[in-house]
This record gives C-alpha cells, sequence and structure tokens, in this order.
C-alpha cells in the first residue's frame, strides 16, 4: 500500500522555512513568500482605512507597484516588514552567531495578528495585480470561445496569444518571492515610533539619481549623451536636485532631463507607454544638443560660461539665465518655434532677448508684462501654468514683435 500523502489542508499552521535573530532588542523572524503567497497570506491594505500605527494607502501607488512587476520580469522589490503578538512556534535546527535557522509556524486562526509595518503599497499592489490577471483571463477567455464560434481563426489565434501571456505572468508570481521580516511588537506606542524610525532613516532616492539610473525611460537614456555638451560638461550636479547660491553647477541632472523631455514633446507634454516604445534616444540627443548649441550662440553670457569666462554663481548673480526654470521655458519655446523656423531663425530671435536678460528683474522690465515675475526676482513663478504661458508669450514675439524687442 503506498503512503498516503499529506493533507495539509487539515493543519493548524503553515510552516516554512526561517531564521530567527534579534535587531533592536526585539525577535525577528525571516521568510519569504511567492508573491501569489504574499496576497493569500497578509492582510489586504484598505485605502479607505488607515491601519493604526501606519499611514493611508493610495491606491494610484499601489496599482502601479503591481503594474511594474507584472510588465518587468527584472522587478525589485525590499523585503515587508510585519509586526506581530508572540504568536509562533518555532522549531530550531541550527544556529549560527546569533541567528538561529529552523520552521517557522504561523498558527492559522492568528493571520490576522500578522499586520504591515512597512510596505502597504506593495502588499496592495500585489492584490491588484493578480486580481487583474484573473479578470483579464476571464475576458480574454470569453473573447477566444467567441472567435471559435465565429470561426476566426486569427481573431482565435490573437486571443490565445493574450492567454498565454497573462498565464506566464500568473506562474512567474506564484513562483518569484520576497521576502518578510516579522518583529515581535504588540505595544502601539512602540509599533508607532518604529514606523517613523523606518521613514526617519530611510535615504530618499532624488530625481538626479533617478535620471542617471532608471533606464526604461528613453529620457534618461540620452541623458548621457546631452551632458556631454559644452555648456553642461562639469556643471552639472549628478545626485542633487536643488542648485543655487555659490554651486558650481549650472543644474542638476533632473533639469537636463526635464530639457531633453521638453524639447522633444513640449512644456506641457508627457511622454506616455506608446511613445517610450517610438523615441529614439538619438533623437532626443540631437534635439537637445540643437537647443543649446541655439541657445549658447544667442546668449553671450552662455557662451562665457561654456568657454569657462564666467561661472555658474556668477551667471545667477546677474542674469535670468541662471535660472533653470528659464532654461526649460525657453525649451518649450524652442520646441514650439522649431515647427516653422529654422534653427538659425530662432537663434537670431532669442538674441534680440539677450539684452532684456539682466537680473533681478525690476520695475519697468518687460518681462514684468508676462505675469509670471514678481519685481526683485531672479527667475519666473516655477508652476506648470505659469510655465507654459511664459512660453507661449516668447513664441508670440515672433508673430507680433513688442515694442522693447526692436527690429530683427
Amino acid at each position: 500500500m503506498s503512503e498516503r500523502p499529506p493533507l495539509t489542508g487539515y493543519d493548524t499552521h503553515d510552516r516554512y522555512y526561517a531564521t530567527r535573530y534579534e535587531q533592536g532588542g526585539r525577535t525577528v523572524y525571516s521568510i519569504d513568500l511567492s508573491l501569489q503567497s504574499v496576497a493569500a497570506t497578509l492582510p489586504r491594505p484598505d485605502p479607505t482605512h488607515p491601519t493604526p500605527g501606519n499611514r493611508r494607502v493610495k491606491e494610484s501607488h499601489a496599482r502601479g507597484f503591481g503594474q511594474y512587476v507584472r510588465e518587468n520580469k527584472e522587478w525589485v522589490a525590499p523585503a515587508l516588514l510585519l509586526r506581530s503578538p508572540d504568536i509562533f512556534e518555532f522549531q530550531v535546527t541550527d544556529e549560527i552567531t546569533g541567528t538561529q535557522f529552523g520552521i517557522l509556524g504561523i498558527p492559522r486562526t492568528a493571520r490576522t495578528d500578522l499586520r504591515i509595518l512597512d510596505g502597504q503599497h506593495r502588499i496592495l499592489g500585489l492584490h491588484y495585480a493578480l486580481e487583474d490577471i484573473a479578470s483579464e483571463l476571464e475576458k480574454e477567455r470569453s473573447l477566444m470561445a467567441a472567435a471559435k464560434r465565429d470561426g476566426n481563426v486569427d481573431l482565435d489565434r490573437h486571443h490565445q496569444g493574450i492567454i498565454r501571456d497573462l498565464e506566464k505572468q500568473r506562474d512567474r508570481m506564484s513562483r518569484e518571492r520576497i521576502s518578510i521580516q516579522i518583529h515581535l511588537e504588540d505595544d502601539l506606542q512602540k509599533y508607532e515610533q518604529m514606523f517613523v524610525d523606518i521613514a526617519d532613516n530611510a535615504l530618499g532616492i532624488t530625481s538626479a539619481i533617478r535620471a542617471r539610473f532608471d533606464s526604461r525611460k528613453v529620457v534618461n537614456r540620452a541623458l548621457e549623451d546631452v551632458l556631454k555638451h559644452a555648456v553642461l560638461v562639469g556643471r552639472v550636479d549628478m545626485e542633487q536636485d536643488r542648485v543655487g547660491g555659490a554651486s558650481p553647477n549650472l543644474m542638476g541632472a533632473k533639469h537636463v532631463a526635464d530639457i531633453i523631455r521638453t524639447v522633444a514633446v513640449g512644456i506641457a507634454g508627457r511622454i506616455g507607454r506608446r511613445q517610450e516604445g517610438e523615441l529614439r534616444e538619438a533623437e532626443l540627443v540631437e534635439k537637445a544638443n540643437s537647443f543649446l548649441d541655439t541657445l549658447v550662440s544667442a546668449f553671450p553670457d552662455l557662451e562665457k560660461l561654456a568657454d569657462g569666462a564666467l561661472t555658474p554663481e556668477d551667471l545667477r548673480k546677474s542674469s535670468l539665465l541662471g535660472s533653470t526654470t528659464m532654461f526649460r521655458v525657453f525649451a518649450g519655446a524652442y520646441y514650439e518655434l522649431a515647427r516653422d523656423m529654422s534653427d538659425d531663425d530662432i537663434r537670431d530671435f532669442f538674441a534680440r532677448l539677450a539684452p532684456h536678460m539682466t537680473a533681478p528683474v525690476v520695475d519697468g522690465s518687460p518681462w514684468m508684462t508676462t505675469g509670471v515675475f514678481r519685481e526683485g526676482a531672479m527667475a519666473p513663478d516655477a508652476r506648470r501654468q505659469d510655465l507654459e504661458s511664459l512660453a507661449a508669450d516668447i513664441v508670440s514675439w515672433t508673430k507680433v514683435t513688442p515694442e522693447w524687442l526692436g527690429k530683427a
């Protein structure tokens, strides 16, 4: 008689290979779960009801993580942190220098005692991802059945392909895993402090670093080559988003990425998923470099900067061109003007603005007529609508020339 397989459905505990160690005076268990098991085992965060000791969940952020895991086979995520009272069984099998290895038993009746300390959006995102896969599979199977009834072989084959891709996503989520750390703590005040400590000690990623390292964005892939432009070499902060005062840098990597994007799609434009697939970094590099060449040729101060005869700090003290916001505005104007004008014509037009770039802006300055400068300002207001308005004003001056601009 063959041995009967274990009937796990009747077990009172879920059991996992685990480690146990101390951290900050607390006992911590570390396990790993498949992405599918995360959704099946851990409580589903509710965006309408914040968990005690945690922040409110943003549904859009959670859905974004779920979509990220679905679309990227090379996804990465840090460990999920949970808290719990001591509800566990732990069978030690080995111990090495403060770490115990063994089998962790979690009572099925006490799963609700597991609470999220850090990772709400990732957990909810996995719930959404699995639900969306199931919903999409149901829809595609129904469409495939309809195609079969109609005898439409091509449409049947199309839906079969989508179903295979969805099943691969689901299989990957049942196979790939994420680490779970469970901290033994049931004191509300203490785990609220833990949440604050985690947030305080997390070094957030700046937009500059994201622009350099996030190669999924076509703009970021173009960044490295644009940084070689004469006016930017050695004058771009590669880590910080804010540049000013005595900084030796003209702008940050984030601002260069903003310029590349603006020259490509306009000051109000966005590069969506379709454009990410269509745009080529070589094309973006060429457009951005053409804009920077035009700007340097039109404004003597930028030419001096590129030649090393003027520092970014000195430029900021005396010219609106020391403002990263102004660079973005000119990029937006260039995008619009390039529809109908050559780079030489745009350069000649920008050159007529050069005598009026003195900062700070004073009463009576032509820039005050735009409504986006305050008296004494070194840069325009940086709200999106102000940038769009100022870029549109600059473009309009090529059609109706204001008196102060003079003749071409």
